[in-house]
């Protein structure tokens, strides 16, 4: 039945296939990666049309050639080529031509370039204005076209082109417009009503994180186009106000966790916490963040804790209110910043996760998923395996029909103070 087809499609049918298994080797048994790959597969694929005309087949001959034709500039089948990134680094590029026989031939050039194409570098996890940015550069025009993928919206993730590559780069011919194909922007597939069952906020305390983890975990949220709520701390957007401003710039919600998160200093009085907080807002506005009419705080350790009693809190509660602050907790945990209370041989992620199912389990059970009764889960920045359990989580939670709501749209505070009971610290 192979042999019925054209030699063109059987060489991209074995190409594709190769790089799938390429694809799937690649991810390291990292639980969520291999689904989220697979996904990413089925995007690329709307890549390859198999009805995609072709200009012409003609071969690039030498200069000196009699068969060569008068025009220098001369055009090929198009060439698709993936862009390596944090979505496909396995694939390393891999690329997908429609070939038929005979195979193109390159002619070099005195200057040591394929003759009539220019040499342009390889791409590499860059945003759609960096890969048009280089190819104008190289005198090569571009076109843009927005496609479905799983990569950060605005992320060039393939080009295809008049022309063919090698390892250290693509040959393209200048004559033709290049298309990037670039990550879409993202939208939630449900915009829930925050009075609707069953609608999970995700929140992550402690950060911005360092080494990249923030724009990491953002990534994935992106890819999935669900909001967060993230509880920053002073001292670590001092450390980092570019990984800060990402948090804001991408559409989470940026809430105060206190300057420092030292228990004794902050609930010393409430006039130490003000001062706390007077220091957080001015470390974001260091950062260039603008803080918006709907401000957020979260308490370390929650809102009822042994470091202060309930008159103290209330006073906590009104001089937030007097600021502009809506004061979250949270009813299910991952006790990722716990990892030291984990059972012997049991893995950090095997912990974090059944810790996740447990008290999402509780949640449900004490609210019913009624109305108005929020799923807040809480996470740590600074914990790896949170970057690892992230995909995992959000499948599981997709797959189980669940809404993601944005705090910003969330009618009030909600605390363990208002609920009467006490959790673990977090």
């Amino acid at each position: 039945m192979l042999r019925e087809f054209p030699l063109k499609y059987r060489l991209l049918t074995a190409a594709l296939a190769s790089a799938l298994l390429l694809l799937l080797s690649g991810c390291g048994g990292r639980p969520g990666q291999i689904a989220l790959l697979r996904q990413e597969w089925d995007d690329i694929m709307e890549f390859f049309d198999e009805q995609t005309p072709v200009e012409s087949r003609g071969s690039l001959l030498p200069a000196d050639d009699p068969d060569r034709p008068a025009d220098p500039a001369l055009t090929v089948q198009p060439h698709v080529e993936i862009i390596e990134s944090l979505y496909n680094s396995a694939a390393k590029a891999v690329s997908a031509a429609y070939l038929d026989d005979p195979v193109l031939l390159f002619a070099p050039s005195a200057a040591g370039n394929r003759a009539g194409y220019e040499a342009v570098p390889r791409f590499a996890d860059l945003s759609a204005s960096a890969v048009t940015g280089i190819l104008s550069a190289h005198g090569i025009e571009s076109e843009l076209r927005y496609v479905r993928n799983p990569a950060p919206s605005g992320e060039a993730v393939a080009i295809k082109f008049a022309g063919m590559s090698d390892e250290n780069g693509y040959y393209m011919n200048p004559a033709v417009t290049v298309t990037v194909y670039v990550s879409g922007r993202k939208e939630a597939a449900v915009q829930p009503d925050p009075e609707a069952p069953s609608v999970v906020y995700l929140t992550f305390d402690d950060g911005p994180a360092g080494e990249g983890e923030t724009e990491r975990l953002l990534d994935i949220l992106d890819s999935y186009g669900v909001k967060a709520a993230f509880f920053t701390m002073g001292l670590a957007i001092d450390r980092d106000p570019e990984a800060a401003r990402l948090i804001a710039d991408r559409g989470h919600v940026f809430g105060c966790h206190t300057y420092s998160h030292e228990y004794e200093k902050i609930y010393a009085s409430t006039d130490a916490l003000e001062e706390e907080v007077e220091a957080w807002e001015k470390a974001a506005s260091n950062a260039g963040i603008t803080l918006g009419e709907k401000k957020m705080f979260r308490f370390p350790g929650g809102s009822v804790g042994r470091y202060f009693d309930e008159t103290q809190q209330a006073g906590m509660r009104d001089m937030l209110e007097k600021r502009g602050y809506r004061v979250f907790d949270w009813n299910s945990a991952t006790n990722d910043a716990v990892l030291y209370l984990r059972p012997e041989g049991v893995s950090a992620f095997e912990y974090i996760r059944d810790s996740f199912e447990d008290t999402f389990a509780r949640s449900l059970a004490e609210t019913g998923g009624a109305a108005g009764e929020p799923l807040i889960v809480l996470m740590h920045e600074g914990v790896p395996e949170t970057v690892d359990l992230l995909p995992w989580l959000l499948d599981r939670l997709i797959g189980d029909g669940y809404a993601f709501g944005n705090l910003d749209n969330f009618p009030a505070s909600w605390t363990f103070a208002e609920r009467g009971y006490l959790e673990e610290d977090g």
